[in-house]
């Protein structure tokens, strides 16, 4: 969201050609995603550096360090970072196509509530983590990284085979994004006035 922010603040206040002058589109787009993604990186180190000696001194008959650094931690993070980056993709696109944030079109509102469909299938999930809904929203894209974090955290034994799919979904989705964000940026940061209709995006795209 703040990557969201970001693109359309700045086309707000008509900076972007001043940043365009020294820089290309596509390295823009890329500076955001890999400047918020290192600050995300920052917040959360505070915040461990922070709790994990609190929670050694409460927790001091569970081994919480044990749990923390294990193997799988890696497979957890893998699948964070992923999900980052396929939302940060969008997001950076979406946002060079809006001129006031606080008028976005209904398209821009219902592309902004992707990141919020696993919460409608904690229940499901949670309920029944191997169930059919579980295993088909694994593979896909805007709802996996989610998806599979929740079910891994409940699951005794992990479906490596589902996590491999899920996996390779997700980052051919994010390179396929990555793509189609760099045209819609490249475009759509420089076009005032209004709005980008899905219409305009889908020109953008094809040309």
């Amino acid at each position: 969201m703040m990557i969201f922010q970001s693109a359309s603040q700045e086309k707000k206040d008509k900076v972007a050609e001043i940043i365009l002058s020294s820089v290309t589109a596509v390295e823009l787009m890329q500076g955001k995603i890999l400047g918020y993604f290192s600050l995300g990186l920052l917040q959360v180190g505070v915040w461990i550096a922070l709790v994990t000696p609190f929670a050694l001194w409460k927790l001091d008959d569970i081994p919480v360090l044990e749990y923390l650094f294990v193997p799988e931690t890696l497979l957890l993070l893998v699948i964070a970072i992923l999900g980052y980056l396929l939302f940060a993709a969008l997001f950076v696109g979406l946002g060079a196509t809006i001129e006031d944030a606080s008028t976005s079109g209904n398209f821009q509102g219902l592309v902004m509530m992707l990141p919020f469909i696993p919460f409608f299938l904690v229940a499901p999930i949670f309920s029944n983590p191997s169930g059919i809904i579980a295993q088909i929203a694994t593979y896909i894209p805007f709802t996996s990284p989610a998806v599979m974090l929740m079910r891994l955290a409940v699951l005794d034994e992990w479906p490596w085979v589902e996590i491999l799919i899920g996996l390779a979904i997700l980052i051919v989705s994010i390179w396929i994004f990555m793509k189609l964000a760099g045209k819609i940026f490249q475009v759509g940061i420089l076009i005032y006035g209004k709005n980008a209709t899905p219409q305009e995006i889908w020109k953008w795209l094809r040309a």
